[in-house]
């Protein structure tokens, strides 16, 4: 599975492309981005999956024009974060509603298999109701709950500092140390490194 990473808008949040096989999965795009649909067209690639990972306007507002232009593209989104998606809710920061097709259920046990990969969706809420982090052996897409050495904000509407705590503590530092994270915003991190160095969660452990 490939890898290509955009940097997105002002707030400089983080789109993934994940291809194989001139497929595409898309996680978080935030804003409407030429280079990223010249990406697409320029590797043949079909977007097959969209997906949301919470539902902030940094992360969705790319959503509907990337639908347009590949309407097959099943978009998934969390369930507890749909009134950041709808634009008439007063709540989100957006000016038309995201177009959904599935609403991820929060406290279930959910798989998303794209290609030769098969992922984990795991609720984390904290940053959002809705928060949900991708996970596969090896590889977890953190989106606005776990960054470098720092954690998604807690002071927005629906936020929640012991919930992002306990979705921290007791979910992502479960995974093994040398999972590779891509969070929503900055550069890569690990697990292991989290626990470590992280400033609001360090585990007391020997290295």
């Amino acid at each position: 599975m490939n890898i290509k990473k955009f940097t997105l808008g002002d707030i400089r949040s983080n789109c993934y492309v994940l291809y194989e096989n001139h497929k595409a999965m898309i996680i978080d795009p935030g804003f409407d981005s030429l280079d990223l649909l010249n990406f697409l067209k320029n590797n043949t690639l079909d977007v097959k999956i969209i997906y949301a990972t919470h539902g902030h306007f940094d992360h969705v507002g790319g959503i509907n024009t990337l639908k347009s232009s590949y309407p097959d593209a099943i978009v998934y989104a969390p369930k507890l974060d749909e009134v950041f998606l709808d634009a008439s809710s007063g709540v989100s920061r957006l000016n038309q509603t995201v177009i959904v097709d599935v609403l991820l259920e929060p406290d279930y046990e959910q798989t998303l298999d794209f290609e030769s990969v098969s992922f984990k969706v795991i609720h984390t809420p904290g940053h959002s109701m809705g928060g949900t982090c991708l996970y596969t052996k090896g590889t977890l897409f953190s989106g606005d709950t776990l960054f470098y050495q720092t954690i998604g904000r807690t002071d927005l509407y629906g936020s929640s500092y012991e919930s992002i705590q306990t979705s921290i503590l007791n979910k992502l530092y479960l995974l093994p140390d040398d999972t590779l994270c891509y969070p929503g915003h900055g550069g890569p991190t690990t697990i292991g490194h989290e626990k470590k160095h992280n400033g609001f969660f360090r585990l007391p452990y020997n290295y």
